[in-house]
């Protein structure tokens, strides 16, 4: 079997530090994918953001838990640990919560501009490990044009809004009156090039500490490069300090905040969005410094009216668009199936009738009517179950059925090319479950 699966953790439900320990670092992904082709997953997406890490997946034996077992034994947890914490769906509610999240509706920051290119690239490292098939390499594109669909048609996508904006937004709020501060963003990616950028239309001109003094002279100019082996000291000299690297440890440790401390008198503000942490958290207690994490920067809708109204408008093109990806899976995998099923029965009850009527000399076009007529009625219930099972991505009833009519796989029109990449079969009837859905 064959079904559409999700299991997660996001900062709606998980606290930052549970959101560290299932990170999945970009250099572990490929050990976890393979991992969860072993635990019987033979599609697998991760995304592993600062507010979420979940498993997108094709599902073999229908138990979305095998994925949480997986993440149990990478965060070091014990069998069931996280479960409590955890969001599981499956079928079409996978849809709907993908295209939510690929829109900026599920972010903590709505609107955000990131998560889009989150979504592609953890697509793609599914894809370099072959890990997308018929189910995700068709889900995976629909969601991010439903993304780029929800940006375009709502204000939304003109807002600019980022977690990277909100913590420059924060931290500047946090400075107060500080004249012409000395702002160091850490790192070079995604979020700390949506930080550096923010302060330059701001007309702020931050110094930038990375690993690539490369990516870091790109984004702030090669005069406010500080090399990441002299941060302590750019610590000891800033004003604001905001942290966002895909480091997995402490870039900022409490040595280096006490040490910079000791050395000024003026207060420093830092913003760390990293998930794990760049900066230990002990630093909080150090006397004039303000930390401001993750878990103090949750978007508030109902403070910006205008906001809600793009968030319903984008929501309601997110449950449009999820409906029409559901109904076009189904267009395409149920024809084959509900045709061969009405063939077999009214093969069925044609039989039954000639051979009750055939003393009374009925005529055949009759009996013909009458067999399509009770073909409908008993097949009414199989065809809602079994377009309701293809809209989920699940084989399963579609074999059971098919099973339970004897119907073979001759019996059923050529499968679609896309359908070679899978290999399914069920022991017990023999049919090739890629034959069932394109």
């Amino acid at each position: 079997m064959n079904q559409l699966s999700m299991v997660g953790f996001t900062h709606r439900g998980a606290a930052l530090p549970l959101l560290e320990k299932v990170s999945v670092p970009r250099g572990e992904r490929g050990r976890l994918l393979a991992e969860l082709r072993q635990a019987g997953h033979p599609e697998a997406v991760i995304l592993s953001t600062c507010s979420r890490t979940e498993i997108y997946a094709a599902t073999a034996a229908g138990d979305p838990l095998r994925m949480l077992d997986v993440l149990n034994a990478h965060a070091g947890r014990s069998a069931g640990g996280l479960r409590a914490a955890a969001e599981i769906r499956t079928g079409h509610a996978v849809i709907e919560h993908l295209f939510r999240v690929t829109s900026g509706l599920e972010s903590r920051v709505i609107g955000e501009v990131e998560i889009h290119g989150q979504v592609r690239s953890a697509f793609r490292e599914a894809q370099a490990a072959g890990m997308t098939g018929s189910l995700l390499g068709q889900l995976l594109p629909a969601a991010l044009r439903c993304g780029s669909r929800v940006r375009a048609a709502t204000p939304l996508g003109g807002l600019g809004r980022s977690l990277g904006h909100q913590a420059v937004d924060l931290g500047l709020a946090a400075l107060g009156d500080v004249v012409d501060p000395l702002i160091v963003v850490v790192g070079s990616g995604r979020m700390a090039a949506s930080a550096v950028a923010h302060l330059q239309r701001l007309g702020r001109r931050p110094m930038v500490a990375a690993r690539n003094e490369a990516h870091a002279a790109r984004l702030a100019g090669a005069d406010l490069v500080c090399p990441l082996p002299a941060l302590a000291a750019g610590v000891q000299r800033a004003d604001l300090l905001i942290c966002a690297t895909s480091a997995a440890h402490n870039v900022v440790t409490l040595i280096d905040v006490r040490q910079a401390m000791a050395a000024r008198l003026r207060p420093l503000t830092v913003v760390d969005l990293s998930v794990p942490r760049n900066v230990d958290s002990a630093v909080a207690a150090v006397p004039g410094v303000r930390l401001i994490d993750l878990e103090g920067m949750n978007d508030d809708v109902a403070m910006a009216p205008e906001l809600a109204v793009a968030l319903e408008a984008g929501a309601e093109i997110v449950r449009a668009e999820a409906r029409r990806y559901a109904d076009g899976i189904s267009a395409r995998g149920i024809g084959p199936v509900i045709a061969a099923l009405r063939r077999r029965v009214e093969e069925d009850c044609c039989q039954e009738l000639v051979r009750e009527a055939g003393p009374w000399g009925v005529d055949e076009a009759d009996l013909a009517r009458a067999a399509r007529a009770a073909a409908g009625r008993l097949l009414h219930r199989p065809t809602i179950t079994a377009r309701a099972a293809v809209a989920a991505g699940d084989t399963d009833a579609l074999l059971t059925l098919c099973a339970t009519f004897g119907v073979r796989p001759s019996d059923l029109c050529p499968a679609s090319p896309d359908s070679s990449q899978s290999q399914l079969r069920s022991a017990d009837s023999g049919i090739d479950a890629s034959e069932l859905v394109a």
